[in-house]
């Protein structure tokens, strides 16, 4: 027997995101800064000559995301491993997502994201990871 993979399509994950506000958008991503234990969460937004954002960064201390990680706890829509857990692991702090798609909703303010994320290994080693999206294809 054959077992194959089903995707979200594009139209599934804009549908829900272009509902979305851009207020509601930024506090996702704030929100998975808290659901990673960040204890300091810095939102800066630089806008351009027309005042409009040009570019949104949400930096924050939170235990990041292991390399060999990033295919369960990120790129699986519509799954989260938040659902079944409900408290951080460490500092046992209510976990706000649980329909594994907020991260998704950043191509309702964006056409490219970039997400950075450093995470430690048993060993102390730091590891970078870095995941881009664009809203052509989420």
């Amino acid at each position: 027997m054959e077992t194959k993979q089903v995707r979200a399509g594009r139209d599934t994950i804009l549908g829900y995101v272009e509902r979305a506000s851009p207020v509601d958008i930024l506090a996702e991503l704030i929100w998975n800064a808290l659901d990673a234990e960040a204890m300091n969460v810095e939102t800066t937004v630089a806008v351009g000559a027309m005042d409009a954002p040009e570019e949104i960064v949400v930096h924050d201390d939170g235990h990041g995301m292991s390399h060999d990680r990033v295919h369960d706890l990120f790129l699986t829509h519509g799954e989260s491993w938040k659902r079944t857990s409900g408290f951080s692991p460490n500092i046992n702090r209510p976990m706000h997502g649980q329909l594994g798609r907020g991260r998704f909703l950043t191509s309702g303010i964006a056409e490219r994201v970039e997400w950075r994320t450093v995470s430690t290994d048993i060993n102390d080693t730091f590891t970078k990871t870095v995941i881009h999206g664009m809203r052509r294809d989420p």
